[in-house]
Parts: structure tokens; C-alpha cells; sequence
């Protein structure tokens, strides 16, 4: 390669760099789409009408939501054929200036109109003559197939749960018992769709999820007999193999094909980055060094002082529930749990937030554990102020390093055992917790903790005769001593404990990248841009983080767009 090339190619790279840093600051908005409702209507030309309903909540911290990127699933649209208002309001204007990461979409820009922070809003778009989504199903070439993605939203913006309500319009004419649904998306909580007929007498399909992920592509599919619309807007796509000898050639003949690998490269490094930023949940303030140690945090206070994983941090919480009898643990894999009523007093503010945040199901509803998150990072910042962060992990070290020396120094097995429900939070600290509870309980038999009764994965491993807890929802007293509970042996007992910990901390949330992510955009969110940069930096509201909505070849293809936003 000559130099003048080579200069050239560093000098894109670095003009990448400087773009996605510029999009990275951009990106301060955090906002719940409390409510989704799309209706789409296939039409007798083939074309499609869209209409969304989107409810939205902008966090009472966030930046206003001032303008939505929709994507789109084709490019075959006129601008002039899509409106919107928000709660009956017209927005200011839709244009091209569509900054999300598909191929097709416009920018809605709400004007006066714009969702503020604290306030909730009601975003409705029409988009009429969209074309380019049927195709020849694959499995009956005289039925035509559709498959479609509503709009989703980066979970760099968005927290909790979306109600979700998707319906289709089958084209007129259609009878009731000639289309056919494809199988619901993965998770979703039915397996077929509900069927009727709306208001014109078309066949529908509706999906509904009350708590959808706002930031997850659901696909969902129809086919139906390709007479109701007009041959020509039915689609057949190419073969498989003509699709990979296609993108193999498209590839190897290529003469910039150097440059897309180290764009995607960078990109690559780009992404761990800002990925390992948003694991870090601590606020700048906790990092400013004061004078003395900070006494008398709690275990978990501690392991937010220490920025341990949150998923760790709340196997912490659950278990300090469990040994004071405030729940039981039904299941462990999926995580189930059950509230011991009535409630030990004095419970800490964390951990009521916690029992708030067990549903009926006795799964944990995420949203309220990721709130509990923040009120406790900055409950911890707060008592941290004027004291020395450096010399107060240091303290707090020393105390984990401390707990597993009463543990290993226990002269009897009885000993042993209530120690080590003692101080379980303090060792669950340790990086090394698995492999130094398997060695301290390798040999003989260990006394179980009284908390161990709240515990119900372990009665299957429990000595023939013994019986588990009651499943009632009234607290079983705790016996007085370890003595009273039965005995296992210690490789047995370690086992359990450490399965335990690591399905806990594996399941009790979803992705601990997003959780974690939530987090930080509240506690540690990125610096926002100078009021003095340029118009590219100009602000852009929580809802532009859509991803775009997608049309697929057929029923059993994959349906591929992409994600993100501005």
C-alpha cells in the first residue's frame, strides 16, 4: 500500500473515532415505552398502512424527547403520505433527516409538541402506500407471506417493560379460515395469535405482551391466498444459494473491502468500550478522594462502594432476605420466589425495595429492581461524602479477608456452619467464593445455618426422612440453634451453596449488561456535549433511539434490520 494511501485510510479511521465519541456524548436520554399499540393493513394493491401508538414516559432526568427516528421496512414511501401528532397535537414537521441505523426511515421532529422530562405522551404516526413487504411464501407459491418487526428502541435509553399489542389486517376479501399465522416470537408469551375479524370484516391477528422488552426485535408473520392483491406487488425472493454465491462474490470483488474490516474494527473497540462504561454504575462524586474511612456500611453498601456486579450485589440482597426470613426460595432455576408473611420489621430500605419487586408469579419484575439499584448507589455516595474511597475498600477488604478467617479457624463443625451463615454476605464478597466454600467444607459433616430452612433447593439433597418447609405463605419460625437442622455432608453442602450463587447471580436478571447499563445512565450518565458544538451535536430527543420495523422474503426466512438510533 502506498504512504498516500495509507495516510488516507488513517485518516478515515480517525474521523470514524471522532464521530461515534460525538454520537457516545449525544446519547443522554433515558425514557420507558410504557405502551406500543401497531395496526398493519394489507391492502388489495399490496401496499401497507402502518399505524403506531406509541406511549412514552421521559425520565424526570433525561433530556425532552424532541424528535423520533422511525425506520422504516422499505424504501418504496412517500414523506407525503406519513403524519403524526402527539396527543392530538400535530407535530412541527417529517423529513429525511433520519439518523437511526437502518437503510429507510424518516425523523418525526415534535416541535412544540415535545414529551419534557417527567411527562408521559402519546405518539401517533400514520404511514399510508408503504410497499416492497410481500413476497411468494416458501412453502405455497399461491399464498403470499409477510413478515414485520415493530419498532423497537435501544436499551441505551430505555427501562422498564412495554405493553405490546400488534395486529393484522389481512386484505379484503380474505375468509377467515384461508390465512395462515407464523409462529410467535421466542418468549412471547403465546403461542398463536388471538383471530377476529375488525370493523371492515377482515380476518385479524393480534399479539399482545404486557411486558415486552422495549428494546427487542419481536417478528411476527402472516401468509395468506396471493389473489387478494395485485400480482405484481408479490415478490419472489432469490434462492439460498444464489444468495450466498451473490454475497461471496459481492465480498471477494470488493476493492474496499480492507476498509469496512478496520471501520468494523474500530467499531468493535468502540462498543467493549462503551460497554465497560456502563458496567462502571459509581458517580464521579464517589471518586473524589476525602479523609478517613467510612465505618459501618453494610455488606451490600460495601459491595457498591467496591462497584461489584450488580448481579452479585443482588444474590447479596436475597440471600440477607433469606436469613431473616422474609422469603423463600421456591425455585431456583428459573428463580421463583415466595414472601414469608407477615414481614421481619426493620428491614433495610434496599430490601424492601426488593420484596417490592417480587410479583405474584414470584418472578422479580426488573424495572423496580433497577430503581432499587439507583436509590442504593446514591444512598452510598451520599454517606461517602468527605471520607477517603481508597482507605475505605481497603477497611472493607479486610473485613471479607477477616469472615473466612473465622470460618477456616472454626474448631467444630458446628461452629463452622453458624459462622458461615454469619457473615455469608461479607464472603460472598470474595472473588474466590466458589472455590474457598468447596475448600473449607471439603470434608466432614457441617450443621446447616438457620436460615437454610428458607432455602427450598436444598431438600432434595437432604438425609432420607427429612421433610422441606411448608409452601405457605406464613414465615416458619427459626429454630434457635444449627443443632435442630439437619446435617449434610460438607462437599454436598458446598455444592449446593455454590450452585445456588451462581444460578442466583446467572438468572436473577435478564442481561446484567443492560440492567447495569440502566443503572449508570442515572447514577454515572456520559458528560453531555458543549453548548457551543456544532449543529451535529444538536440535541435529539429519548424516542430517536428506534430501530427499524422490517418486511422479510417469506414465511420461514429470518428477518434482518437493524437496531440502535441516533
Amino acid at each position: 500500500m502506498r504512504p498516500k494511501h495509507l495516510a488516507r485510510l488513517l485518516a478515515l479511521a480517525v474521523l470514524l473515532c471522532f464521530v461515534l465519541i460525538l454520537t457516545a456524548q449525544a446519547q443522554n436520554y433515558v425514557f420507558s415505552l410504557d405502551k406500543e399499540v401497531v395496526d398493519l393493513w394489507i391492502q388489495s394493491d399490496g401496499s401497507v398502512i402502518l399505524e403506531y401508538d406509541l406511549t412514552f414516559r421521559c425520565h424526570v432526568s433525561a433530556d425532552p424527547i424532541d424528535v423520533i427516528d422511525l425506520g422504516l421496512p422499505t424504501g418504496d414511501y412517500q414523506i407525503s403520505n406519513i403524519r403524526a401528532d402527539v396527543d392530538d397535537k400535530p407535530v412541527s414537521r417529517i423529513d429525511t433527516d433520519y439518523q437511526g441505523e437502518g437503510d429507510h426511515g424518516v425523523a418525526i421532529w415534535l416541535g412544540s409538541a415535545e414529551i419534557k422530562a417527567g411527562e408521559t405522551g402519546t405518539v401517533h404516526i400514520v404511514v399510508e402506500g408503504l410497499g416492497g413487504m410481500l413476497y411468494q411464501d416458501s412453502d405455497d407459491p399461491n399464498y403470499a407471506s409477510l413478515q414485520f418487526s415493530p419498532v423497537w428502541f435501544s436499551s441505551d435509553f430505555t427501562v422498564g417493560d412495554t405493553d405490546l399489542t400488534v395486529h393484522f389486517h389481512l386484505p379484503p376479501g380474505t375468509q377467515p379460515d384461508e390465512p395462515r399465522w407464523h409462529r410467535s416470537p421466542d418468549d412471547w408469551p403465546e403461542e398463536s395469535p388471538r383471530r377476529s375479524l375488525d370493523g371492515e370484516g377482515r380476518p385479524t391477528y393480534s399479539w399482545h405482551n404486557p411486558q415486552a422488552l422495549p428494546y427487542r426485535s419481536y417478528v411476527f408473520g402472516a401468509s395468506f391466498p396471493s389473489q387478494y392483491v395485485d400480482e405484481g406487488a408479490i415478490q419472489k425472493g432469490p434462492s439460498v444459494w444464489g444468495k450466498i454465491a451473490s454475497g461471496i462474490a459481492g465480498v471477494l470483488c470488493n476493492p474496499i473491502t480492507i476498509f469496512i474490516l478496520i471501520i468494523m474494527a474500530i467499531a468493535w473497540f468502540s462498543n467493549r468500550a462503551q460497554k465497560r462504561r456502563r458496567m462502571a454504575y459509581l458517580p464521579p462524586s464517589m471518586k473524589v478522594e476525602g479523609v478517613g474511612i467510612k465505618r459501618g456500611l453494610t455488606a451490600v453498601e460495601a459491595a457498591i462502594l467496591l462497584e461489584t456486579p450488580l448481579n452479585k450485589v443482588l444474590t447479596m440482597i436475597l440471600f440477607g432476605l433469606l436469613k431473616k426470613g422474609a422469603i423463600t426460595v421456591l425455585e431456583n432455576n428459573p428463580l421463583k420466589i415466595q414472601l414469608n408473611e407477615p414481614l421481619p420489621e426493620k428491614l433495610r430500605a434496599y430490601e424492601q425495595d426488593f420484596v417490592a419487586a417480587v410479583k405474584e408469579d414470584g418472578t422479580l419484575k426488573e424495572s423496580k429492581l433497577r430503581d432499587m439499584m439507583i436509590d442504593l448507589v446514591k444512598a452510598v455516595n451520599n454517606r461517602m461524602k468527605g471520607f477517603s474511597r481508597k482507605e475505605s475498600e481497603t477497611y472493607y477488604r479486610d473485613i471479607v479477608r477477616r469472615a473466612w478467617q473465622q470460618v477456616e479457624g472454626a474448631e467444630t463443625p458446628e461452629v463452622r456452619g453458624q459462622l458461615f451463615g454469619e457473615g455469608l454476605e461479607w464472603t460472598l464478597l470474595d472473588d474466590g467464593f466458589e472455590d474457598r466454600t468447596r475448600d473449607v467444607f471439603a470434608e466432614g459433616p457441617v450443621f446447616l445455618p438457620n436460615w437454610w430452612m428458607f432455602y427450598r433447593p436444598w431438600s432434595s439433597a437432604l438425609p432420607a426422612g427429612t421433610s422441606a418447609p411448608s409452601t405457605s405463605t406464613a414465615a416458619p419460625s427459626l429454630p434457635s440453634g444449627p443443632v435442630q437442622l439437619p446435617t449434610l455432608p460438607g462437599a454436598d453442602f458446598a455444592a449446593s451453596i455454590v450452585d445456588g450463587v451462581q444460578t442466583t447471580a446467572g438468572r436473577i436478571v435478564s442481561s446484567i449488561t443492560d440492567f447495569t447499563g440502566g443503572v449508570t445512565k442515572v447514577t454515572n450518565p456520559p458528560p453531555k456535549p458543549s453548548s457551543t458544538s456544532s449543529s451535529s451535536s444538536r440535541s435529539r430527543g429519548g424516542g430517536s433511539g428506534c430501530a427499524c420495523a422490517c418486511a422479510c422474503a417469506c414465511a420461514g426466512c429470518a428477518c434482518a434490520c437493524a437496531g440502535g438510533g441516533r
